[in-house]
């Protein structure tokens, strides 16, 4: 049968469906396969088409139509970009950043483009790469809040929590009802007490609450602001926020490991490590459910599962500062502490202001008999925070 020809009706449902992924997916074919419709007709079909798939979350086949489009305009920067999206969300971060490129040669101040280059870097790691995308994309639209959010949290990655704060505040106070910024606020909040020790919990929690107000629809928000009442010992308030977003979607790895986060403050390691587990084979390379099991295997005694917990967490990122201290702590607990200190340096390489292990590897040192790298670490925290006790306690042991 020949294709049906495409009407002028069939243009502006095409064009409505780009978000709305249930609605006029047959009039952008039909538009597709008529031979007569002008090129620039047939590229916006497949472009709204792709858009469409990418909603329902079949990313194979909206890449497929941003490729076809991209061979009928081969300089269409938008094709380039939603395809660099669209890799982005399978998780190709190298075939997302060579998309997003394509874009940026074709439409420099494309702030979109930049933006997901950015996203694409920070998921292979490499964080100032992210951190001068979303800074173009900021340049070319001083506003753009997602710019201000995902540099943000590029800062937090780097261990720069002040900077992360003061971006994504920029965002909330350019869109007060960004309830994304509000908890990547939270996330930054969080990380800066649990590595800088400054701060409260309190702070992060109120982000979190503020975020889940805005769109109670972001499960995540439950999962972090679980985690953050956790370690503000607020088990009776964690384990509903972890169960809610397990009950929400059975499959989501984050309410697991928060759960497991609660259990394990509550001292109780089997249903911790099994919600770790069932975390894990969800999401095989949730590298902060390896970290958390590696906790929890740690205060078992049971520190060889322990190591090779945190050896996954740190093949998954190689700049996880939290499993290389955690790493070297239990290498102190096997007694070698050299290999301890090789850990210890690199979490303070990755996390410059993580105070815990500029402590341990001061420890580890004494115990070596390094007197003057033992106090230069102790002299070190206390700078960071002058009310940290352990290194003050342990300078006034050194006489200091």
């Amino acid at each position: 049968m020949p294709a049906l020809a495409a009407t002028p009706a069939d243009r502006g449902e095409c064009a409505a469906s780009a978000d709305k992924p249930d609605v006029g997916g047959a009039a952008c074919s039909r538009i597709i396969d008529d031979a007569s419709e002008q090129v620039a007709e047939r590229v916006k079909a497949f472009t709204n088409r792709g858009r469409g798939s990418f909603n329902r979350q079949d990313y194979d086949r909206a890449i497929a139509d941003y490729g076809e489009a991209i061979k009928l305009s081969p300089k269409d920067a938008s094709a380039f970009a939603h395809r660099c999206q669209a890799y982005e969300s399978k998780e190709d971060h190298v075939a997302a950043i060579a998309d997003c490129t394509e874009a940026i040669k074709i439409d420099p101040k494309y702030g979109w483009a930049y933006n997901n280059r950015g996203v694409a870097y920070y998921g292979l790691h490499e964080y100032d790469a992210a951190l001068a995308n979303h800074a173009e994309a900021i340049r070319v639209d001083s506003r753009d809040v997602w710019a201000y959010a995902r540099r943000g949290m590029a800062w937090t990655e780097k261990g720069e929590f002040d900077q992360a704060v003061a971006d994504i505040t920029e965002a909330v106070t350019i869109d007060p009802k960004y309830a994304f910024g509000f908890g990547q606020r939270g996330q930054a909040l969080f990380r800066k007490r649990l590595i800088t020790k400054k701060g409260g919990w309190e702070p992060a929690i109120a982000d979190y609450s503020e975020a889940i107000k805005l769109d109670p629809n972001l499960l995540w928000l439950y999962s972090s602001r679980g985690v953050a009442y956790s370690n503000n010992r607020q088990y009776d308030l964690a384990v509903p926020d972890c169960s809610e977003v397990i009950k929400r979607e059975p499959k989501n790895s984050g309410g697991y490991n928060c759960r497991g986060v609660a259990y394990e403050g509550l001292k109780d390691y089997r249903r911790a490590i099994a919600d770790y587990d069932q975390s894990i084979s969800i999401n095989p390379k949730n590298g902060v459910a390896y970290w958390n099991r590696g906790n929890a295997y740690t205060a078992l005694r049971k520190i060889d599962d322990a190591i090779r917990d945190y050896d996954q967490a740190i093949a998954i990122n190689p700049k996880d500062f939290n499993s290389f201290n955690s790493r070297g702590k239990a290498y102190v607990a096997k007694g070698d502490s050299n290999r301890a200190i090789t850990d210890f340096t690199q979490a303070i390489e990755f996390g410059p202001s993580y105070v815990e292990a500029y402590n341990n590897r001061g420890l580890s040192n004494e115990v070596l008999g390094r007197g003057a790298e033992a106090l230069a670490d102790f002299r070190k925290a206390q700078s960071i925070d002058s009310a940290d006790r352990l290194s003050k306690q342990q300078l006034r042991m050194l006489g200091f």
